[in-house]
């Protein structure tokens, strides 16, 4: 595998951020088959804006993931510590699916597949940030979500001075948005109550990583507007929790269960049917179900065969801010 360089450059948006290092890493992935370009698409993620930034920084070579932990202003050896934790996390070195590999070796969809696609999972890093985007991603089409996460970072989420970058908004800072905000980009006033409830609860939502993930996923179920979907796509992205069931979705439940199961009398008229299906397709995968749902996301899985026609959103639509 190529190297990838660790430059602060213009063309990275930092060069004249005055970040300086504070701490330098190098990790070597756990199991077979890592890519580091299935996760660390972006090379510099902002974990704190503002006079005190903290930026994570990039790099590989071969299997191993070098890591800079880059400072504006103070930055204690607890929070330095807790960077490279979080550098962990995003870049899933932590993550072994040698026991997954092993299971669908002989498997004539899943093999191949696991072999081509990097099934690791990462996580983000807060709980938080998981949160958020599952919860704007509810209802909506993929265009209108994006945008909306998009635009919500922009008003809630800390720049780095002098930087392009941009950390994810806390729970405090989302707390802050006001409602006719939130429906002004796109998220309606269901998911605008559930997002601020979450936002109050931002530490709460932190402490799940010492839970059981099913404890996690039943504890995510008490907050108000939030399903098994939505608890589930938490686990998997906030947790890292490797046997998280995109129960629910729009298109998991039938895109794995015709490839796995062969089925495609499954309708949208009967959704818990479907999960039912995809279920009952899944049960030998316990507990690596979330790597296979994965397998399907990604490309070449997810397109191959298919040519996709993206959704037309009207400019002027306002039906997301019903939902």
């Amino acid at each position: 595998m190529r190297s990838s360089p660790l430059k602060l450059d213009q063309a990275a948006g930092l060069g004249g951020a005055g970040l300086r290092v504070v701490a330098t890493a190098s990790f070597t992935p756990r199991g077979p088959g890592y890519d580091p370009r299935a996760r660390l698409r972006r090379r510099f993620v902002a974990l704190r804006g503002g006079a005190d930034a903290i930026v994570l920084g990039f790099a590989w070579r071969d299997r191993a993931v070098t890591v800079r932990v880059l400072a504006l202003g103070e930055c204690a050896s607890e929070e330095t510590d807790r960077a490279l934790v979080t550098a962990r996390r995003l870049a899933a070195v932590d993550d072994d699916p040698t026991e997954f590999m092993a299971m669908v070796r002989r498997h004539a969809v899943l093999g191949p597949l696991a072999r081509r696609i990097d099934p690791r999972i990462a996580s983000t890093p807060t709980v938080f940030e998981s949160f958020m985007v599952a919860v704007v991603e509810q209802l909506v089409t993929v265009v209108e979500a994006t945008a909306s996460i998009r635009r919500l970072r922009s008003i809630a989420g800390e720049r780095v001075p002098g930087a392009e970058l941009r950390a994810a908004p806390t729970g405090r800072a989302v707390a802050r948005v006001p409602m006719w905000q939130l429906h002004a980009i796109g998220v309606g006033s269901k998911r605008a109550v559930t997002l601020h409830e979450g936002a109050l609860r931002a530490d709460a939502l932190e402490r799940l990583r010492a839970e059981a993930p099913d404890v996690a996923v039943a504890k995510l179920q008490s907050l108000r507007g939030v399903g098994p979907w939505t608890a589930n796509a938490v686990a998997r992205s906030g947790l890292g929790w490797t046997d998280a069931v995109p129960v629910g979705d729009f298109h998991a439940p039938y895109t794995v269960t015709a490839a796995l199961g062969g089925r495609d009398d499954l309708t949208r008229d009967d959704p818990k049917g479907a999960d039912a299906a995809m279920l009952e397709v899944l049960e030998p995968f316990r507990p690596h179900r979330a790597r296979v749902a994965l397998l399907f996301e990604r490309p070449p899985a997810a397109t191959a065969g298919r040519r996709w026609r993206f959704p037309r959103v009207d400019p002027h639509r306002r039906a997301p801010w019903r939902y």
